[in-house]
């Protein structure tokens, strides 16, 4: 049976200014920000969740990630958007290996 408890703290006025500066960001950059801006937000994602009270930390980098996401825009492109789903499972398999339980270091002090 499952168990456990599942807590986020993030707040909308948080999250609203990240989406704000991240979106400017890409936008600027005609969206080759874009992997840093992922990055930023799941950051932000992992900081504001707990599982069982132990706070998550993400560890990818926008420059670690840019590669996979590039790979995933040009089968994307090549292939007519056919490669989208093997693509987003791709992104999802890159976020989730950069996921962890924070160690006292990692906890940002607010």
């Amino acid at each position: 049976m499952p168990h456990g408890t599942f807590d986020f703290k993030g707040t909308g006025l948080n999250y609203l200014w990240l989406a704000i500066w991240t979106g400017i960001l890409t936008v600027l950059t005609l969206g080759l920000a874009w992997p840093w801006s992922y990055t930023a937000k799941q950051k932000w994602l992992a900081a504001n969740t707990y599982i069982d009270g132990k706070q998550l930390t993400f560890n990818g980098t926008g420059l670690g990630f840019f590669g996979t996401w590039l790979l995933v825009v040009i089968l994307s492109i090549i292939t007519l958007g056919i490669y989208f789903p093997w693509g987003y499972c791709r992104i999802k398999r890159w976020q989730t290996n950069n996921l962890y339980f924070a160690d006292e270091g990692d906890i940002e002090k607010v």
